[in-house]
């Protein structure tokens, strides 16, 4: 072995010692478990923990996805990886999977559908075998890529720190390691790679970027990898401060928060709650709604609601029994969505049209609009509240029960008010003042419940 090899060699896994170290890594007695695809960055990373392993005192294991996409290719790839690591007397774990499916059923891209097959798979070897550390072969060049991704995709301040170096029980010990290095080691290390047939298909979104856009900014600076790197790591800093903090305002009014510390405690309080993330839209909705009003719901991906209550944003699954308030909000001609998307009241001009609304509990009401005051508003009941029927004011609450409104649908029963008073209330009556006459001008009133079914309306009614 001449000293340029040897060099080589030693320069690559003190990059690896040096990730150990910032990351506080305590490995001693502990198992990794590499990521192994058979290319040359997974083949690096598994013979550079291999050498490691004893002077760290861990544990070196391995596990193979076959995504069943490039079909031969694909088995080659396994065989590769099982007589790689019997050579080095590592036990490789292997699972498969039929990702073109799964992308299809799931209307995912190829791409997507193979990341979450693979991590799925990975998860689940770690839990069964109670492997520590789960370790990938991402690169410094693939760390800029993804920034370049997610600033393509729109992606927020979080999406700067592109990769994380750890994450959960994740390692990325090759993640201030350039490609062009670890093919230097490879080859110091004569160690055999295979090559995905993909890898240079630009029909890929990051095989585009690596192959096309990476090249071209290559001929601005020539270091570009490098500069990337800086900057990720420069927003990793700040998301690490922000994440450190913001934990402390979850309970906060979110209205005096600087918009900085007030997104990242909606997302971080969503992912907590779900595990899932909040696209840009939704964030944008939830913080237009804590300052227009002081109670609201905003549905999310048809499953959660983030419930507004007084500057502060709480979230739910839409099974979830949960006792909510609403302002006042003004309602219009046609369509209105009231308490979030909860409830739709349409307003109609032309009396008796046939509205078609397909197992959904509604009711309809003609009026007499001639003696409405002022525009129409909605709200939900309030204590006390009463409406004017037969001469008589009637409270709401009691109503509710002679009428045998279900008590748990109660708080989304909307109370319709003009300027002077309620004038209607679903499935209870209409106003003394409102009621119909043989003259003068009407409108309709729909009131369609969009999170209650007719059939759990029957049932909830029965009980």
């Amino acid at each position: 072995m001449n000293l340029q090899t040897n060099q080589v060699k030693t320069d690559f896994l003190n990059k690896i010692r040096s990730y150990f170290e910032e990351n506080n890594l305590d490995l001693s007695n502990k198992s990794i478990a590499v990521c192994l695809s058979g290319g040359a960055d997974s083949v690096s990373l598994l013979i550079s923990l291999i050498d490691l392993s004893k002077s760290y005192s861990f544990s070196v294991f391995a596990m193979h996805f076959n995504h069943m996409i490039r079909g031969a290719e694909a088995d080659r790839d396994e065989e590769f990886c099982k007589s790689l690591c019997a050579k080095y007397g590592v036990k490789l774990y292997r699972g498969r999977d039929d990702v073109p499916a799964y992308a299809t059923l799931n209307k995912l891209s190829l791409e997507a559908a193979a990341r979450e097959c693979r991590y799925n798979f990975f998860e689940r070897i770690c839990k069964k075998y109670n492997i520590d550390y789960c370790a990938t072969a991402h690169n410094m060049n693939d760390d800029a890529e993804t920034l370049i991704l997610n600033l393509i995709r729109g992606s927020g301040s979080n999406g700067s720190s592109a990769i994380a170096p750890v994450k959960g029980n994740i390692l990325r010990p090759l993640l201030k390691i350039k490609r062009n290095e670890i093919e230097s080691y490879i080859s110091a290390c004569s160690a055999e790679y295979i090559t995905d047939s993909t890898n240079n298909s630009i029909e890929y979104t990051r095989n585009l970027i690596r192959h096309t856009i990476i090249p071209k900014l290559e001929e601005i600076n020539p270091a570009v990898i490098d500069a990337i790197a800086k900057f990720t790591d420069s927003a990793r800093t700040d998301r690490d401060y922000f994440e450190s903090i913001i934990y402390n305002h979850f309970d906060s009014d979110l209205r005096e928060l600087h918009p900085a510390i007030r997104d990242r405690v909606i997302i971080a309080k969503f992912n907590r709650f779900s595990g899932k993330l909040l696209n840009k839209e939704l964030l944008m909705q939830i913080n237009k709604t804590i300052f227009g009003y002081n109670h609201f719901i905003v549905p999310i991906y048809n499953e959660f609601e983030a419930v507004i209550n007084n500057g502060t944003v709480s979230f739910y699954r839409k099974s979830d029994n949960v006792s909510l308030k609403f302002d006042l909000q003004q309602i219009t001609n046609d369509e209105n969505y009231v308490f979030g998307d909860r409830v739709e009241i349409i307003i109609d001009k032309e009396p008796n049209r046939v509205l078609k609304k397909i197992n959904k509990l509604y009711t309809s009401v003609i009026i007499n609009s001639d003696n409405i005051s002022g525009v129409l508003s909605v709200r939900n009941r309030l204590e006390g509240d009463k409406i004017l029927i037969n001469g008589m004011h009637k409270s709401i609450k009691k109503l509710f029960i002679e009428k045998k409104v279900p008590k748990e649908y109660r708080d989304i029963i909307p109370i319709i008010l003009d300027t002077e008073g309620i004038v209607y209330v679903p499935f209870v009556g209409v106003a003394d003042k409102a009621r119909l006459t043989s003259n003068g001008n009407t409108i309709q009133l729909t009131t369609v419940f969009n999170t209650i079914d007719q059939e759990r309306w029957n049932n909830a009614y029965e009980k």
